[in-house]
């Protein structure tokens, strides 16, 4: 009884735990904007509503010349339910490919952050709006620390961008996943406009 105390503790940590400092400033950081709705991440080529139940964690906008080849997190969010536990985060690297290109290159990156992913359901999909994406789930880990991952990912030209779900293993379906990031749309990002 005390062993499943204590790895339902440290699950519920890692699930919470943002895996990035999402307000940590830079020596080179400008000041950013605070949103007015935080359940809203909005730049200069994407807009996206966190589903309701989930609360902010926090969020940033990065210049696209300072974005890198390495995923970096501008928005993540919670759903403190006990039960079901999700995490939902917004990822975006510099890439100037298309989506396709984009889904290969942010698989290789997962394979290196994660134990034993292994990547299914890959389908070709639209945002609401008609961009061009693609949907897969990724599962990863063994016996109490399997994770579920939903991702939703295109490219915008100057970018390519992810939104992950995280959740437990046979929380959700690939329906009602895709249901939860739905409300996203994005077009190609506009070159030489100042954020």
């Amino acid at each position: 009884m005390k062993r499943a105390l204590v790895i339902v503790v440290l699950a519920y940590a890692v699930m919470f735990a943002s895996p990035l400092p999402l307000l940590a400033q830079d020596a080179d950081a400008t000041p950013q904007p605070t949103p007015s709705d935080w359940m809203v991440y909005e730049d200069p080529a994407m807009h996206f509503r966190a589903p309701d139940g989930f609360r902010p964690v926090g969020q940033r906008q990065i210049d696209v010349q300072k974005l890198t080849d390495d995923p970096t997190i501008v928005a993540a969010w919670v759903q403190p339910d006990p039960n079901h536990p999700r995490r939902l985060v917004v990822e975006q690297e510099y890439f100037e490919g298309d989506y396709q290109a984009f889904e290969a290159q942010l698989e290789s990156s997962l394979r290196d952050q994660f134990d034993d992913p292994f990547f299914k359901g890959k389908q070709q999909t639209k945002l609401r709006n008609g961009m061009p994406a693609e949907f897969m789930e990724m599962s990863s880990g063994s016996g109490f620390n399997v994770q579920k991952f939903y991702i939703l990912l295109w490219a915008d030209g100057q970018r390519g961008v992810a939104i992950l779900l995280q959740t437990q293993l046979n929380d959700l379906d690939g329906d009602a996943a895709r249901r939860l990031m739905s409300d996203v749309t994005a077009v190609r990002y506009p070159v030489g406009r100042d954020q």
